[in-house]
């Protein structure tokens, strides 16, 4: 689930993905050499104190849920995320999505916050939830931002 309002173009897609590549690892999960969904990690708030933070999105073909694809992809994820060294892995979760606020505690994720009322789409109030994994504890003083490379 997601918050855009309109489908995006081929474009507008494809630019997104370009973006978030020049820094960020994006996995995309095939079954028989189609895609069922994909995952890429991607920066969680534009300023350098944050960038031992990373955000998280997972999205999986609808009619392919239930089927150990989102699994696959947090199990490829996630140790990505300790190796470019981040501290903190956030994904947003809107209100209603059962399956991703399960599939996210299987991971150890932890629910931090939730927002009500914090976007409007298809003619309803939905709110977030703020699910939060910790993948190490933090260095006393790091000397660099977290590693970024794409790997």
């Amino acid at each position: 689930a997601t918050f855009e309002t309109e489908p995006l173009s081929l474009e507008s897609f494809t630019a997104r993905v370009r973006m978030i590549r020049e820094k960020y690892p994006w996995i995309i999960l095939e079954d028989e050499g189609m895609p069922v969904g994909y995952a890429y990690l991607a920066n969680f708030i534009p300023r350098s104190a944050y960038d031992w933070t990373c955000d998280l999105a997972i999205y999986l073909d609808p009619k392919k849920r239930h089927m150990g694809y989102g699994s696959a992809l947090m199990e490829a994820v996630i140790p990505l995320a300790g190796e470019l060294g981040y501290v903190n892995i956030v994904s947003i979760i809107t209100s209603g999505n059962e399956a991703s606020e399960k599939l996210h505690e299987k991971f150890g994720f932890v629910r931090k916050g939730y927002f009500e009322n914090s976007g409007y789409k298809h003619g309803k109030w939905l709110g977030i939830s703020w699910y939060v994994l910790n993948l190490r504890n933090p260095p006393e003083t790091p000397e660099a931002a977290a590693n970024t490379d794409v790997v």
